[in-house]
């Protein structure tokens, strides 16, 4: 006699899909359903528990904070800042030389420009080698004057003995003779 052929799953696997089918929906009832959830305890029973929603409730709260600006820190040394008269304005150079003092640069006296710089439009400012963050530091103050190369001679009363131990020599042109630091878009 032939043994008959299984074509699916046995009973017992059957019995526990059935099972599961009936149970599933019953324990995945949400909260939006009554207040009571059945469950099965056993096929012919049904036992109801309550069923408690929690519910959370968050506020954010978001603030606008204005814009960060970054401001680049005065370099005052190393170097020694000297500003020549380059206007013909009086006392300009020492009103100069007074303010950059007051901001911690090391400065020598005012003089009087000379040569092909004795009489400029515009301001400009010297450098001498490895004083260049300290020139840039006071172009920024004065607006971004731009910072060259120290010429030899120095175009100043003296020449470049004139300059002392000066490093940085600002050239105060009629732009901006008479201004105020503070005035000088910087």
């Amino acid at each position: 006699m032939r043994t008959p052929t299984s074509a699916g799953p046995s009973v017992a696997v059957r019995c526990l899909l059935l099972l599961a089918l009936v149970l599933v929906p019953v324990a995945c009832k949400s909260s939006r359903d009554d207040a009571s959830t059945p469950t099965a305890a056993s096929p012919d029973t049904t036992e109801s528990t309550p069923s408690t929603s929690s519910t959370s409730t968050s506020t954010t709260t978001s603030t606008t904070l204005p814009p960060t600006t970054t401001t680049e820190p005065l370099v005052v040394a190393p170097g020694v800042v000297k500003v020549a008269n380059a206007s013909g304005i009086d006392g300009a150079a020492g009103r100069l030389t007074g303010e950059l003092g007051a901001l911690g640069f090391t400065t020598r006296d005012a003089t009087n420009a000379a040569g092909i710089d004795k009489d400029l439009d515009t301001s400009k400012i010297y450098v001498i080698a490895g004083s260049e963050p300290v020139a840039e530091s006071v172009s920024r103050l004065m607006g971004g004057i731009p910072v060259s190369r120290m010429p030899t001679p120095a175009w100043i009363s003296g020449g470049t003995a004139g300059l002392e131990d000066a490093t940085v020599l600002v050239m105060l042109g009629h732009d901006l003779a008479g201004v105020a630091l503070a005035d000088m878009d910087g």
